[in-house]
């Protein structure tokens, strides 16, 4: 069994791991409102016991990043491609102004953060393995560690969501790697950004092949339909029948599926030229 603590916020269930090994305390994406931020840290000085703090973000999205301040003694960790200035400046100015939309008070500045460590591809590194898994964000990295065989994965395999694309062939080539890790026997038990972890090899897999089932009939309807010069209006209207796990897609969702139809629409068009 492995050893974790999770918290879950109230905003999108976003999840927020604490996961013990002997030497180190890993801390994932502490979100989101400054009191769950602080039951997060004091569940850290409760259990550190001396052990180094790893604090790791699994992905830039606006969301997973505004905790780390609050731990500032923690080796940061995450993405070479995080620390794009341009793009992380973006996710930091939602924060800041959902924060002041909802009048959120937070005990600190959200300024671009001081890595420690930066991961670029597949990477060994002390008891774990961080492994890129882009398709949602350019920046996404999981995390593997290989004695639990528990991977925190960021936002993909959700029990609330269908996938959100930023780039729909690197979400396939992720999910592909993942299934590859579960097939061969080293994830047992897989930490979404959001919602309920999956615990044993067919809740897991069943989470892969309903997110791959999505994108290859997202793909196929818009890719046909473009290289068919079938109207954008007759493509929409389409898409909006897709359905995911077996059911039509929820209606407060519908957004989030309508941004996955521009962006295939975007790659669709660049392959025709």
């Amino acid at each position: 069994m492995s050893d974790y603590k999770l918290f879950t916020s109230c905003l999108w269930q976003t999840t927020s791991a604490v996961v013990s090994t002997p030497d180190r305390l890993y801390l994932f994406d502490p979100a989101y409102f400054p009191h769950e931020i602080e039951a997060i840290a004091e569940y850290v000085q409760s259990v550190r016991n001396g052990r180094e703090l790893v604090l790791v973000l699994t992905h830039g999205d606006w969301d997973h990043i505004v905790g780390y301040p609050r731990f500032a003694d923690a080796k940061l960790i995450g993405h070479k491609k995080i620390t794009d200035p341009e793009r992380l400046a973006k996710k930091l100015q939602k924060a800041r102004k959902f924060d002041g939309s909802y009048y959120v008070n937070r005990p600190y500045e959200l300024n671009p953060p001081a890595f420690d460590k930066l991961v670029e591809q597949v990477e060994a590194w002390e008891e774990v393995r961080f492994i890129p898994v882009p398709g949602h964000t350019v920046d996404q990295l999981a995390t593997l560690f290989c004695e639990q065989k528990l991977l925190v994965v960021g936002d993909m395999l959700s029990n609330l969501e269908f996938p959100f694309v930023d780039d729909s062939s690197a979400y396939l080539s992720s999910l592909q790697a993942i299934e590859k890790l579960v097939v061969d026997g080293e994830v047992e038990e897989l930490i979404p950004g959001h919602g309920v972890p999956a615990k044993g090899r067919e809740s897991i897999l069943h989470r892969i092949r309903r997110d791959q089932e999505y994108l290859l009939a997202a793909r196929k309807l818009i890719f046909e339909g473009v290289a068919a010069g079938t109207s954008e209006e007759a493509l929409a209207e389409s898409f909006r029948q897709i359905s995911y796990d077996g059911a039509p897609i929820g209606q407060y969702l519908q957004d989030s599926h309508e941004q996955n139809r521009i962006v295939l629409m975007k790659e669709a068009v660049s392959l025709t030229g």
